[in-house]
Formats: structure tokens, C-alpha cells, sequence
């Protein structure tokens, strides 16, 4: 019988993707530590715990996560909730947890920490198992999403978003210059085509489409030019934009199917 509660999890970031592998190991009984940049850059923010960073506690479907520190974060897990940490790979040797996950989604440029914990999974493009990781999870919309994968890597990062409800490049908005943002719409509102979702240096920002705004980068970010700043989802309300998507939910199961299958064997 495995003990799943004597496993420390160390996700790396805290957004969306990172949000949801927390919940599902929180839920079956991983102590799991988070850490995450101290001013986020997060979109989807009511479904991602990074806001902790800037307001001292989040919570995700009914799991609630603190900022900490290493003075603090047992204690936090202990009280069953998640504690986020400001990120630090010095914090591995600190930590030593069992687990490893990088949920970053950075894409390129991944050091190999397969000496900093038992085992290490990847998310997405720039992993390769036995270069940098000891698994990968898929990351790209498709057959193969959540897919465990032993031998190789994901799928590339072709650098277009995945298309939904008909909608691909014009339903994700980049930042057409350097600034802090004034948005003058909430997260979840009902928006038309072509309206001023906010404006950042006097430049306005507007939706390509029409749909539901499920994303907004933080105002209290210092953006800069090409950056992602929101999402709008064409579906409208058919979507629910407080509780974890299917897309973050199939990779966190195939987070934690990697982790059972290696405890498994060990």
C-alpha cells in the first residue's frame, strides 16, 4: 500500500496548468509546496493560485493556498492548505522534496534537475525524458492531451493557441507596448467584439471577439511589449470560468498517474 502522504510535491509556478496538478496531488493526499515569481504573470487568475503572492492567500475549487516561507510551510500543509513560496531553485536543496514538477511553461531553455528530487516531470515543449526530466506530460490540445510520456518529448511549441469554440490567434491579447495596465472590465464579463477592455500608455485595449473575458493579467504587473495580457473565450457563458478547465484537468491527472506509476516501482 503506498503512502502517498509521507511525498512532498514541489510544483514549480503556480498559474493555471501548475494550479490544477496542485489541486488533483492536494486532493489525494500529496504534501504539495508551490513556488511562483513574487509578482505573477498569470492570466487566468480565478483559477490559479499565483494571486497568494500578491494578496497573501487563494483559493482554487474549495483549496485554499497561503504565501509562505520555509519558516512556515509545514506548518500551512499541516493545516491542509497550500502553501506558495517565492521561487528559488535553492529551494530544492532546502526542501528535498520527492517530487518534482516544473509547470512554468517556459518552453525553452529547461536546466536538468533530475539530482534535486526523486523524480522529475515536465510540462510541455522544451522536456525530454533522460535530458532534463524523468517524464514529460503533454500539453498540446489533441488525442495525446495529458498523455505520460517515458521516451522523448511533447509535442513542439508551434506558438499558436490551441482553437476553441472556432477561435485560435484572436482570442489570446498581447500587450502593444510597455506599462502598467487599467483594465475597465472584470474576469468573467460578457464582452462584443472590437470593445475597450482597458488601456495601458493611453494605447486602448480591445477584444478581437466576442465571448467571455477568462483571462486578465494582474494591473499590479509592469508589462511589456508582446506579452499576454488576457483571454477571451468565444463560447460565452457555456463556459464556467471559476473552476479548473478540461485541458488543466487532463494534464494534472497525467501528473499524477506519472507519480503513481513511479511509486509503484520503486
Amino acid at each position: 500500500m503506498i503512502d502517498i502522504g509521507k511525498h512532498k510535491a514541489l510544483i514549480r509556478g503556480a498559474g493555471e496548468l501548475a494550479s490544477a496538478v496542485a489541486v488533483t496531488l492536494h486532493r489525494v493526499g500529496f504534501k504539495v509546496i508551490m513556488t511562483e515569481l513574487p509578482v505573477p504573470l498569470a492570466i487566468r487568475r480565478t483559477v490559479s493560485f499565483s494571486d497568494a503572492m500578491l494578496n497573501g492567500r487563494s483559493e482554487v475549487e474549495g483549496i485554499q493556498s497561503l504565501k509562505a516561507d520555509l519558516k512556515n510551510y509545514i506548518e500551512i500543509i499541516n493545516d491542509d492548505k497550500i502553501p506558495i513560496l517565492e521561487d528559488s531553485i535553492e529551494l530544492l536543496s532546502l526542501i528535498k522534496p520527492n517530487f518534482y514538477i516544473d509547470a512554468r511553461m517556459l518552453k525553452t531553455d529547461l536546466i536538468d534537475r533530475r539530482n534535486n528530487a526523486y523524480f522529475t516531470i515536465g510540462l510541455g515543449p522544451g522536456f525530454k525524458v533522460g535530458a532534463n526530466c524523468d517524464s514529460v506530460i503533454e500539453t498540446k490540445r489533441g488525442h495525446s492531451l495529458g498523455k505520460v510520456i517515458w521516451h522523448g518529448s511533447a509535442q513542439k511549441n508551434t506558438g499558436i493557441p490551441g482553437t476553441i469554440g472556432g477561435q485560435s490567434k484572436n482570442r489570446v491579447i498581447h500587450a502593444e507596448s510597455d506599462g502598467k495596465i487599467n483594465w475597465c472590465v472584470n474576469i468573467g464579463d460578457e464582452v462584443q467584439e472590437y470593445q475597450v477592455l482597458g488601456e495601458i500608455a493611453n494605447l486602448e485595449i480591445r477584444s478581437q471577439i466576442s465571448g467571455i473575458v477568462r483571462g486578465l493579467i494582474s494591473p499590479l504587473v509592469n508589462v511589456s511589449s508582446r506579452m499576454k495580457i488576457a483571454d477571451i473565450d468565444p463560447r460565452g457563458s457555456e463556459i464556467d470560468y471559476k473552476t479548473i478547465s478540461d485541458k488543466a484537468r487532463n494534464i494534472s491527472r497525467g501528473v499524477l498517474e506519472a507519480m503513481l506509476i513511479h511509486l509503484k516501482y520503486i
